[in-house]
């Protein structure tokens, strides 16, 4: 698929979207809901951008929250996510578009999905911080939400730290979950990644001598 199809199949998919929903900007909520275990640093995911840096198990769970409040997803320049992937982190695939490799017109790509899909969830996309200013003045005013692996004008930004593994101590079983520390600000939260999706983690206490 050359660049001029993946425009053109962009803004088919953003065509369906607007069709099937049945909703214009103004119908929607002002945001989304986030994944209980992040809402001391993310109490909800509001129009604009949101850089999450560290861990894409993050990024796609806020984005997995998001459409199973039935918003519509994109994922745009992450070509490692596999569908099943997708399913996994909670994401209607009824309700979600992929598109792995946008080329170097993705700043083209990005707007137009913009314009009709709720939260877009973006990997390394190479736009200049002039193409960045104008697409989040976009999404803001078509109160869609982008979720950047990378995003250097981002005026919010999730910090994650950790993936430690656990369940495979000296090489042996399978894994049980991984540990994140989230940060915002001032505010910070461990939580974990686990066959139930991304859950608060348990405080570790400390043996008193």
């Amino acid at each position: 698929m050359n660049q001029m199809q993946r425009l053109a199949h962009a803004r088919s998919v953003l065509m369906q979207a607007e069709t099937a929903s049945g909703l214009t900007r103004t119908e929607e909520k002002e945001g989304w809901q986030t994944p209980e275990a992040l809402t001391p640093v993310l109490p909800s995911l509001k129009p604009g951008i949101l850089a999450v840096t560290g861990s894409a198990t993050v990024l796609l769970s806020i984005a997995g929250q998001a459409s199973s409040q039935g918003a519509w997803v994109a994922l745009l320049g992450l070509p490692w996510v596999g569908w099943g992937a997708a399913a996994g982190h909670g994401l209607d695939l009824s309700r979600t578009a992929h598109i792995p490799e946008p080329g170097p017109r993705s700043a083209e790509v990005l707007t137009a999905l913009a314009d009709g899909f709720d939260v877009i969830a973006t990997g390394r996309l190479g736009l200049s911080v002039r193409e960045q200013r104008a697409i989040a003045q976009r999404v803001r005013s078509r109160g869609a939400s982008i979720l950047a692996s990378e995003w250097s004008t981002a005026s919010s930004t999730l910090h994650v730290e950790g993936g430690e593994v656990s369940g495979c101590e000296d090489g042996i079983g399978h894994v049980k979950d991984l540990r994140f520390t989230v940060s915002s600000g001032f505010s910070r939260v461990e939580c974990l990644w686990t066959d139930q999706g991304l859950v608060p983690a348990p405080r570790i206490l400390q043996a008193v001598s």
